[in-house]
């Protein structure tokens, strides 16, 4: 492949420590896009990992002769964090839309899949889980009562501060990749993915499309989004939100 042809998709994988999850999560991903007629390359970032898994991705793709310019590598000397990095991958990649996908393989190929069938049929393309504090047997979501609550309350609060009217505001959106460098964040944690949609969506002539997913959990291993330095940012990321809706433009259109 021509280094210098544009793609249709650059898949970002960030990894911290997941040596354990990251073969499985690149089964997953090439698994998903089995079938489609899109071109797509897959940027690992391994944002300083201390258990060897920039070690495994390279075992990984010598293993299956991957070709260098379809799954490469990138080895962060510190940890710089997902919102820095999701940007730095952006202006990396060559696709004409970005995605990125969690190196602990949280998502099903099913939901994935959801995803990469709607490449091109608007400007952003948002998964949303339908989550209830207290669903019961109704209740899709199968993360903790603690998680159940925290992204509820987010996504409320973001919605509040925004003004827009979308269910989630958090995971593997897919966005056109001239919009996400258009509109560069610059924040550490968690709370870039909210930042940005915001700011995206502001623009009245951007189409978006939202489509729910199933329950998306880590195969195994402790989640790090509840670090004191992720949730300054987020906090963070929530009054940007809040004074960007104070000068911005008026919201963009469901395609």
């Amino acid at each position: 492949m021509d280094s210098n042809l544009t793609l249709d998709l650059t898949i970002f994988v960030p990894c911290f420590n997941e040596a354990k999850l990251i073969e499985r999560t690149l089964d997953t991903i090439r698994a998903a896009a089995e079938g489609f007629p899109f071109t797509y390359e897959i940027l690992v970032y391994d944002d300083a990992s201390t258990d060897g898994t920039s070690d495994v991705v390279k075992a990984y793709i010598e293993k299956h002769r991957i070709p260098p310019d379809q799954i490469i590598l990138e080895r962060c000397e510190t940890n710089a964090g997902i919102g820095i990095n999701y940007f730095r991958a952006a202006e990396r990649g060559r696709g004409e839309y970005f995605i990125v996908l969690f190196g602990d393989n949280s998502e099903p190929v099913s939901s994935i899949r959801k995803i990469f069938d709607l490449l091109g049929k608007a400007d952003v393309i948002i998964p949303y889980i339908d989550s209830r504090l207290f669903g019961g047997r109704f209740n899709s979501d199968h993360r903790s009562f603690f998680r159940r609550f925290c992204s509820i309350n987010f996504a409320r609060l973001v919605r509040l501060f925004s003004g827009h009217r979308i269910h989630y505001f958090n995971g593997f959106v897919m966005h056109r990749r001239r919009n996400v460098l258009m509109h560069r964040i610059r924040t550490y944690g968690l709370g870039y993915q909210a930042e940005l949609l915001c700011r995206v969506l502001n623009d009245p002539n951007v189409t978006f499309l939202e489509v729910r997913v199933p329950c998306a959990t880590r195969e195994e291993g402790a989640s790090t989004a509840f670090r004191l330095k992720n949730v300054i940012s987020v906090a963070g990321s929530l009054l940007r939100i809040l004074k960007h809706r104070l000068v911005g433009p008026k919201p963009a259109s469901a395609a």
